[in-house]
């Protein structure tokens, strides 16, 4: 187990220009906002095209509610004592009653994890890399089968791929890295839990150290993109 204190005076501030973390070491930026500005977005201009900024923001506004949503009750589920079965969870906290959008990804990240025998030592806690300089909020830290490892929770109405889900893999080796750096651990392998309600639920599982070249690269081009533009 780990002593997560420091980790917990960290917090987040979102602005226009994207989310950052105040840290005990510094101020940096959120992996995820590294990313969206070092991605391809000729696919989600074309998607905008199509359909209307009015539609798309509705669409990116409920798939952030939603995820929102399931990832508290996951959250909650994986805070509650051994003997709690699911069932129990299922009735009392009131995902009975939500719509089927929360209710089906819940239930299947929650299974998948418990397929996976997930022991969680910390849940939705920043991480920070004060060499890389970058930060995010991880999902969870805990043994995965037996193994430590980095778990990360999705929502999503269609079937995805690894082709699609690049920058996923790269925020899940970014937690790693941050967290091997903070706490001199040596975590190899994470495991994206993808849960729908109109597509069956997957798993991706990798190993950081085929990321990590990756990941730096798109660090040092964010850094570089952010000097040119000022």
């Amino acid at each position: 187990m780990f002593d997560y204190t420091k980790c917990e005076t960290a917090h987040n501030i979102d602005s226009p220009s994207g989310r950052v973390y105040e840290t005990p070491d510094g101020t940096y930026p959120s992996i995820t906002t590294i990313l969206g500005a070092t991605s391809d977005k000729s696919f989600l201009k074309r998607w905008r095209d199509k359909i209307g900024d009015e539609e798309a923001d509705r669409i990116v506004a409920e798939a952030a509610s939603r995820g929102t949503a399931v990832h508290d009750y996951v959250e909650r589920y994986f805070k509650l004592e051994d003997n709690r079965s699911f069932g129990d969870f299922f009735k009392d906290s009131g995902l009975l009653e939500e719509p089927i959008n929360i209710k089906q990804p819940t239930r299947a990240i929650i299974k998948e994890c418990e397929r996976n025998n997930f022991k969680p030592y910390a849940q939705e806690i920043p991480l920070w890399h004060p060499k890389l300089k970058y930060a995010g909020r991880v999902d969870g830290i805990g043994l995965w089968n037996d193994t430590l490892s980095i778990i990360d929770f999705k929502t999503s109405k269609k079937k995805k791929y690894v082709s699609t889900i690049r920058n996923y893999y790269i925020q899940c080796t970014a937690y790693a890295v941050a967290h091997n750096y903070l706490f001199d651990t040596q975590i190899n392998n994470f495991a994206i839990v993808i849960g729908g309600d109109q597509v069956d639920m997957q798993l991706f599982e990798g190993k950081v150290v085929n990321y990590i070249p990756e990941l730096k690269f798109r660090v040092k081009q964010f850094y570089e993109q952010q000097k040119n533009n000022n």
